[in-house]
This record gives structure tokens, C-alpha cells and sequence, in this order.
């Protein structure tokens, strides 16, 4: 089991690992979809030092934020009408700091998985 902290690597490859899976369709995800998910984290990583659980933990982390940025990101994009997906991500970060009161440390993953962030 884990304790070490996650590394920006091994969220992206989480998120990529995640969108893989949940394309996968059920009948060929043997054992469900996060051993699923823990395959294809190990087989893009190599690693093998991150439980089922831990996967599925640090995924709701990034997956919270990814949600709160989404909406965030959403606000601008209809109010900027014309400015390009560059201009728009820019002022969606800092009006996500100036919201959260942080960065937004999880544009790749974002950019990953956003279809996937409806509830």
C-alpha cells in the first residue's frame, strides 16, 4: 500500500487509464471496471504500488476538482462567445483561483476526462 504522494504522471495515466476502461465495454472487464482501471494504470506507469482503492480514491479527488473547473470553465465559454478555447481556458483558470482560492493543478486530466464528468 501506498502513502507516498501522487505524481502529476500518475494522475494523468489514472484519468487515461479511467476513459479506457469505462470504454471498455462490462462483458471484457474482468473483474469490474477499476481492476480495469488498475491494468491499464499499471500498464502505462509500469507501476505497481497503488491499490484498487487508492486508484479509486485519488480519481474523486481529481475528479471533485475537474467538476468544479468544468462548471467554472462552462461560465466563460458562454459568456466569451467568440474567444478562442486558448483565451477561454486562460481566464477559466484564473477565475478558478480567484473562486477556490488555489490553482487548478488538473488541466490535462481535465481535458481527459471532461464527457465524463456528468454525474
Amino acid at each position: 500500500m501506498a502513502n507516498n504522494s501522487w505524481t502529476a504522471e500518475e494522475d494523468l495515466a489514472l484519468c487515461e487509464s479511467y476513459v479506457e476502461a469505462v470504454c471498455t465495454p462490462p462483458r471484457r472487464r474482468q473483474g469490474g471496471l477499476w481492476r480495469k482501471v488498475m491494468q491499464d494504470f499499471t500498464a502505462h506507469t509500469g507501476l505497481h504500488n497503488r491499490t484498487v482503492d487508492a486508484l479509486s480514491s485519488q480519481f474523486r479527488v481529481i475528479r471533485f476538482d475537474c467538476q468544479g473547473f468544468e462548471h467554472i470553465h462552462n461560465e466563460v465559454e458562454y459568456l466569451a462567445g467568440d474567444h478562442d478555447e486558448d483565451d477561454t481556458l486562460q481566464i477559466a483558470l484564473i477565475n478558478y483561483r480567484h473562486q477556490v482560492g488555489r490553482d487548478f493543478k488538473h488541466v490535462s486530466e481535465w481535458q481527459t476526462i471532461r464527457l465524463f464528468l456528468i454525474d
